[in-house]
């Protein structure tokens, strides 16, 4: 009998616990699908000169040349589930330059999403700072060194 009761009690636990993993879970998928993305560069280094270039595989954005301190050269498109693209940029300073993805799509993380959220958008605020490149993380309030510079 106490063999019994002892089961039936692990049993109703353990649902309960994998009831509360479901209801976690679920207000994740809650969270609003962002559809419209803005993509920001904002050069924040102490020289005065940058330029930024970024393409995707199907559409080259150009050349963006002599972005001075506190510049913003910005770009935005809708997200298309079923085609889902890759933007690339490449950043060049006096002596340095970084070759990166500005935007990505995911399927397994929520690492950009997470950090561009910004209401029912997304804006991805990628800030170019002697130290690095740093991604606005909108939630947090705070800026993330995602990548640093390379020497020439």
């Amino acid at each position: 009998m106490i063999r019994n009761v002892a089961a039936l009690l692990l049993v109703t636990v353990g649902l309960g616990l994998v009831g509360a993993q479901l209801e976690v879970e679920s207000e994740k998928t809650n969270v609003q699908p962002i559809s419209r993305y803005f993509i920001h560069f904002v050069n924040d280094l102490s020289i005065p000169d940058m330029t930024v270039h970024c393409k995707t595989v199907d559409n080259d954005l150009g050349i963006h040349r002599s972005l001075k301190l506190g510049d913003d050269y910005q770009f935005n498109f809708n997200y298309n589930v079923l085609k889902p693209t890759v933007y690339w940029c490449k950043v060049d300073k006096p002596n340095a330059y970084i070759f990166f993805q500005c935007f990505w799509p995911e399927k397994n993380s929520t690492w950009l999403r997470d950090r561009c959220r910004d209401g029912d958008v997304g804006t991805c605020t990628w800030k170019f700072k002697d130290g690095g490149i740093y991604l606005r993380n909108n939630a947090a309030n705070t800026d993330e060194l995602v990548h640093t510079w390379i020497n020439m």
